[in-house]
């Protein structure tokens, strides 16, 4: 028996050595998870845009295999499944695991795309602050001109200078939403994206913040009462992969994803714009309300959402200093201002 064991592992380790030489040219097979439900119209995108054009192209070379959202793992335990290596590749808001690396706040309030983070160095750093951190690759930041809104069952009050106050309010709410809704007064609660509808039925929670698309499928829609705009942040949806999964590929197969990710940060945000379009029309059909703030209050509104972020930021980061001044310019209005200039190149 121990001979047979013997000759054995030295037939592993022949097979290993010899196909060492070829790595290349083997299927590397990854799972992937999502946090966020299967059908929130991001994780369709990253599934659209990410998933199905890898599998196509890196046929014979890498297979990455969708094994499902938050079914799988909860949402808040995910970054850690990551790093236990119980699935190789994360797409998921940094907002779930803020406290695990908060330099995902930086992601939200910045004003700056993914694109300018790659050639101004922040995108180096965060990579850096990922494997440190999270023990993961950073790959790609998808979806990333998609916005932020609050949400209201009830028209709320207005301070004096007509920001909203949320005194009195609880709102559900994830790292990436606490800071605002507890600078205007609102008590936070967690709760799982999945499990809104019902909170906003018992009245467990006043209103909500989430993107500005992907509430039709939770069917909010026909609950809520009020939008509040502008919209804010970005979102801050990344892809991440175990750090040795990442670097066991061969150079040109880490190579081939980087590049597909770089396509797929702008193929995602012009195909979740054609999806939130759609959207929100059926939000308005279905009686939504907005309310606008305008000049001086709209200006209040984003600076404290903004600025609230970045202050949590400065107070868990040894990264702020490093960050702020490549990932935020003063003055420069939110991406989506530029979204339809985006759209048309």
């Amino acid at each position: 028996m121990k001979t047979g064991f013997a000759l054995t592992a030295l037939a592993a380790v022949t097979a290993v050595a010899a196909g060492a030489g070829t790595a290349a040219a083997m299927t590397d097979k990854l799972n992937a998870v999502t946090s966020l439900d299967q059908n929130n119209v991001l994780v369709v995108s990253f599934k659209t845009n990410y998933l199905k054009p890898a599998n196509e192209r890196f046929k014979g070379k890498v297979e990455i295999k969708y094994l499902g959202g938050q079914e799988i793992v909860p949402p808040r335990k995910a970054v850690t499944a990551l790093r236990r290596g119980q699935f190789n590749v994360l797409h998921s808001p940094t907002a779930y695991y803020i406290g695990t690396v908060p330099e995902g706040y930086a992601i939200l309030a910045a004003n700056q795309g993914p694109k300018a983070l790659r050639a101004n160095g922040a995108w180096e750093i965060l990579q850096e602050v990922y494997l440190k951190k999270a023990g993961a690759h950073l790959l790609a930041w998808g979806e990333n001109m998609t916005s932020y809104n609050t949400y209201l069952l009830k028209e709320p009050k207005f301070d004096k200078d007509g920001v909203p106050d949320l005194t009195g309010l609880k709102m559900r709410a994830t790292g990436t939403y606490r800071p605002l809704f507890r600078a205007l007064g609102a008590t936070t609660i967690n709760i799982k994206s999945s499990e809104v509808f019902t909170a906003l039925q018992r009245g467990t929670v006043d209103g909500f913040g989430f993107t500005d698309i992907s509430i039709v499928p939770l069917g909010v829609h026909k609950i809520i009462k009020y939008r509040i705009q502008p919209n804010y942040y970005q979102t801050n949806t990344v892809v991440t992969v175990h750090a040795d999964t990442w670097n066991k590929l061969a150079k040109e197969k880490r190579a081939a994803m980087t590049e597909l990710a770089k396509e797929y940060e702008t193929t995602s945000v012009h195909w979740i714009e054609k999806q939130r379009k759609a959207e929100d029309k059926m939000v308005m059909a279905a009686g939504v309300k907005d309310i606008v703030l305008k000049g001086k209050a709209a200006a209040r509104y984003l600076d404290i959402a903004h600025q609230e972020v970045w202050k949590q930021l400065k107070e868990r980061s040894e990264y702020h200093d490093k960050l702020k001044p490549l990932m935020y310019i003063p003055g420069k209005p939110n991406r989506q201002a530029d979204l339809g200039r985006a759209l048309r190149q």
